[in-house]
């Protein structure tokens, strides 16, 4: 459980996947009230913790299955797979609902979604790589092309020369907020190749939160990645 004395009006308890418990309160609050406060929440914090258990996301999907969950830009949706005529995914605000007329065929079922994801990664990446595109093509820059492949090490990379920006697979299970970071850092570098002053000037006048931005992706989104 982590405390923190915030210049706040209220109080913020949140419980993360991770199993991370933070509470902030108001500066000056006592700590009996705190202690009864946490005391009273304590049935409200357990339940949070263990539905997180019980829908653990997938991080790296290597075997779709009912009953499992995995994450979609930034929200959590249970998996579940249906026989079908024909072979189609849905999405919703709680669910990834994988129709397949074969559903006992697990290589089949573990496909699909790959290509499902691969496509809908792609085509959300660009969209967003189209928003911000305009602030270097006032600067000569021809719009790059975007691929999506799995990648240990980076969220993204750029080639100058090929005119490509390389996006990693997973990171369409990342909230909105560092997908924009990542491919708005990514656009920069073909103005300012190195992470110099320029560079770093550009990014702030268009994304003043982009080092917040980065922690969340590097600190909490790459867990088990």
């Amino acid at each position: 459980m982590q405390v923190t004395f915030k210049p706040i009006r209220s109080i913020r308890l949140k419980v993360f996947p991770s199993g991370e418990v933070r509470l902030s309160v108001p500066e000056n609050t006592p700590e009996e009230f705190i202690a009864r406060l946490l005391l009273e929440k304590q049935a409200w914090v357990d339940k949070r913790l263990e539905l997180f258990r019980q829908t653990a996301p997938i991080e790296k999907e290597d075997t779709i299955r009912t009953g499992t969950a995995t994450r979609i830009l930034g929200r959590q949706l249970l998996i579940k797979v249906r026989s079908a005529p024909r072979k189609q995914i849905v999405r919703d605000d709680r669910f990834l609902l994988i129709y397949t007329p074969t559903p006992e065929n697990q290589d089949d079922i573990d496909r699909q979604f790959q290509n499902w994801w691969q496509k809908n990664a792609k085509r959300y990446f660009q969209e967003t790589l189209d928003r911000f595109f305009p602030i270097v093509e006032k600067h000569g820059v021809k719009c790059p092309t975007i691929v999506v492949k799995k990648m240990q090490t980076l969220w993204g990379s750029c080639s100058r020369a090929k005119g490509n920006i390389t996006l990693n697979y997973y990171l369409y299970k990342a909230p909105v907020a560092c997908i924009e970071y990542t491919i708005l850092h990514e656009l920069i570098h073909f103005l300012y190749p190195r992470h110099d002053r320029n560079f770093y000037n550009l990014l702030t006048i268009h994304m003043p939160d982009w080092q917040e931005r980065k922690k969340l992706l590097d600190y909490e989104i790459v867990r088990g990645v």
